[in-house]
């Protein structure tokens, strides 16, 4: 929930109890908040004077207690406007739940996307995809996959481009997201950029140095996937229970390749 929403909220609850306060305290005192108006308005030189008449002597009733009705009514009022004012509260203090409870999910699914989107970056670039990209192919076609892979984790996340944002421009930015390096990033996304719209041959050392990239991109989030797995207090166990691969102390390509 928004901040400003929460403080109206708030504000709303708060008067809405005052006011509840005044009314029982209006109605135990007998003192209505709200009357009727006392008093003429009409013209006093308008009146006409009636003759007198004099009535014979009749039983009385029974004398009543003065104002008794006038209190009735201000109480049946007091009562009506107290319930009134209580299913206000009510409704206030059901709302503001909806609205934790619909941030509170909001907050969840973000979270769950954030992690579907993790492991895909992870497996994109893990040893396999790495090892492939170094020894299977041609160098251009290896240099384009090494992206191309990247690409196709970012869509399989299910994040939206912004307006007028290519796919390359999307991949950047969500790696750019994980605090990956700009350096790492900038490498490898110009020899996609040269591999797939040149016509000069790729050579072997451009190839390397793509799969080099991709590693250190790997390694930064693995990084990342490392401190939440901290942040969570799952260590370990939590990396496993949902799959992410990589995280071993060692990377098998790393030592094949040394």
């Amino acid at each position: 929930m928004r901040r400003g929403t929460r403080s109206t909220v708030v504000v709303a609850v708060v008067t809405t109890a005052v006011l509840l306060v005044l009314l029982l305290w209006s109605a135990g005192n007998g003192t209505p908040l709200v009357s009727a108006p006392e008093g003429s308005f009409g013209d006093p030189r308008a009146e006409t004077p009636t003759a007198s008449v004099t009535l014979e002597p009749q039983d009385e009733p029974p004398p009543q207690e003065e104002g008794g009705d006038e209190r009735v009514t201000q109480w049946s009022f007091n009562l009506a406007l107290v319930l009134w004012l209580m299913a206000l509260v009510a409704t206030l203090l059901m709302v503001l739940r909806w609205l934790s409870r619909q941030r509170l999910e909001s907050q969840e699914r973000r979270e769950v996307a954030e992690e579907e989107e993790l492991v895909a970056l992870l497996e994109a670039t893990s040893d396999e995809v790495r090892y492939q990209a170094l020894s299977e192919g041609d160098p251009r076609n290896a240099v384009v996959a090494c992206w191309v892979a990247l690409e196709e984790a970012v869509r399989r996340s299910g994040l939206p481009p912004e307006r007028s944002e290519t796919a390359v421009e999307l991949t950047s930015r969500v790696l750019g997201r994980w605090q990956v390096d700009e350096d790492a990033i900038r490498t490898l996304c110009d020899a996609y950029r040269e591999a797939r719209f040149s016509r000069h041959p790729v050579t072997e050392e451009q190839r390397t140095l793509a799969v080099d990239a991709l590693e250190r991109i790997h390694l930064d989030l693995r990084r990342r996937a490392r401190e939440q797995e901290e942040a969570g207090a799952g260590g370990a166990q939590t990396g496993e229970a949902h799959g992410i691969p990589g995280t071993s102390a060692e990377d098998p390509s790393r030592t094949e390749r040394r």
